[in-house]
């Protein structure tokens, strides 16, 4: 029997081992539940009565069999349509890792960070900015699987411009699935790609098991205001058909290509948002899919795109309650910044859009790792200071801890009046649990500081690179499923011509 046929004998997956990402914290419901609907209904009538592109023939051939009225390339969705295919889709479900310890939960309480993903530059400690590389990206899905903040290790951290466009989807998913044992993120541009991706996570996991489980996930950009186009909806067709999860994700400037407001940019958003998921389901019904929005706003003084503002906050709030709304799980943002370098602006707004996206409920928040420039640069000691904040963010979201109480009030009854609680037994018993301490921040005093050679957070963070960089192991992979994937690549790269397509 060949390697292939040995793999495809083995079914699902045993039920992953459960991490701690789970929110117990409550969510934050910003709108009224009147607003709520006085939101979905505007969407709704978008659908209707404006109605969305979708420009691929096969996708309007699938609209028109579900019963949308399509006219060209121009869909009409009538609500009870929309709602009965989006009761389909999973409200919850597993994306299996290579490694199942690290598989985790999409959707309900649960949630999972994934790192910055598509840079075309690359900030090298001795060079500065500069293009990325292969290697700049390998790197990248190395420290990411180090970081134990980070769930989606794998896919294209960064643009490996030595690499010829037509092939680099290939070796982006290849080293992901060498140098990782965590989750990956596949290529969706075009269905090529998207069927390359696929045909790889079957070498790498197996046929039954791909047949069976989520094991990649992918992003569709939408092209707001109101289109979907052929590049996403291709791949979209294959995945839904394969049990793949993706997260559709317009793109939004709000006030560029939504309406200037947050309440009306939403409305449309959701409309675009929800008419990708029921697509997905008028493939194939029950596949996993998420409700995503990418979430910018435009500096209305520059045209230059914002981040980390009150009304971005506003919009991830809203999106989490709208897809709690539906039923479906949700993805947006987390450690966005338009910041150049590692300093105030950085850290204040991926701060806010995290909070929004742990009060919001976001069950799948991206781009929480080396984000700079509005993504077009990816800085490794970001990786680390994100890492260090979104550890904090997740210990937010399990809520504080009560087990201990009895224990607590013990001590007091021990220490009694002016005494000090450094050598009390709880203590000697909690000491490395009972807060949290941040990896890269430097609370040492002003004095200690100075000695160790005034180090501002970038040469930190840089510092925690090294030290993860430094214990990083490959994780194991079966001899001939490497050589099976690596004789893959090599053969779609002869296959595919070399340039700009």
């Amino acid at each position: 029997m060949s390697r292939r046929g040995r793999r495809a004998g083995r079914g699902s997956l045993e039920p992953p081992k459960p991490l701690p990402l789970e929110r117990t914290i409550p969510l934050y419901e910003l709108l009224p539940e009147e607003t709520v609907e006085m939101v979905h209904d505007g969407s709704m009538r978008i659908l209707e009565e404006v109605g969305i592109e979708f420009r691929y023939d096969e996708a309007l051939t699938i609209w028109k069999d579900a019963g949308a009225d399509v006219d060209g390339s121009r869909v009409r969705l009538p609500r009870e349509l929309l709602m009965n295919l989006i009761a389909t889709a999973p409200s919850q479900f597993t994306m299996h890792a290579r490694n199942p310890a690290q598989s985790v939960e999409i959707g309900g309480k649960h949630f999972a960070i994934s790192p910055n993903s598509g840079s075309p530059f690359f900030f090298d400690r001795e060079h500065g900015r500069r293009y990325a590389t292969r290697a700049d990206n390998i790197a990248c899905i190395q420290l990411s699987h180090q970081l134990p903040t980070i769930n989606i290790a794998g896919g294209f951290h960064c643009e490996a411009t030595d690499i010829d466009i037509p092939h680099r989807h290939l070796v982006y998913y290849a080293d992901s699935m060498r140098y990782t044992d965590k989750i990956s993120i596949g290529s969706c541009q075009g269905a090529d790609q998207a069927q390359d991706t696929i045909d790889m996570a079957k070498i790498v996991h197996g046929e039954r098991i791909v047949e069976n489980n989520a094991v990649i996930t992918g992003f569709m950009n939408g092209n707001s205001p109101l289109v979907w186009d052929e590049s996403m909806l291709s791949a979209a067709i294959l995945y839904a058909r394969a049990g793949q999860p993706v997260y559709y994700s317009p793109f939004a400037l709000a006030g560029a290509n939504t309406p200037a407001s947050t309440i009306g940019g939403i409305a449309q958003l959701n409309a675009e948002a929800l008419a990708g998921c029921a697509f997905t389901q008028a493939i194939n019904p029950g596949s996993p899919t998420i409700y995503g929005m990418f979430l910018m706003i435009v500096d209305m003084r520059t045209g230059s795109p914002m981040t980390g503002t009150p009304d971005l906050a506003h919009m991830l709030l809203m999106a989490g309650q709208l897809a709690r709304f539906y039923g479906l799980p949700v993805r947006s943002v987390g450690m966005h910044t338009g910041s150049k370098k590692l300093d105030a602006q950085a850290g204040y707004e991926a701060n806010m859009n995290m909070h929004a996206s742990m009060l919001g409920g976001i069950n799948l928040i991206t781009h929480c790792g080396g984000w700079m420039e509005h993504g077009l640069t990816v800085n490794l000691a970001k990786y680390a200071t994100d890492s260090d904040i979104t550890a904090g963010w997740i210990r937010y979201a399990q809520g504080p801890r009560t087990d201990d109480f009895a224990d607590a009030m013990n001590a007091v009854r021990e220490v009694g009046p002016q005494g000090h609680y450094l050598g009390a037994a709880h203590t000697v018993d909690n000491y490395t649990s009972a807060f949290h301490m941040p990896e890269v921040m430097d609370q040492t005093s002003f004095e200690q500081w100075q000695e160790a050679g005034e180090k501002d957070t970038q040469a930190l963070g840089f510092e925690r690179v090294d030290a993860l960089m430094a214990e990083y192991e490959k994780p194991a992979i079966d001899d001939a499923v490497e050589e099976e994937l690596l004789e893959f690549v090599s053969r779609r790269m002869r296959e595919i011509p070399k340039g700009i397509q």
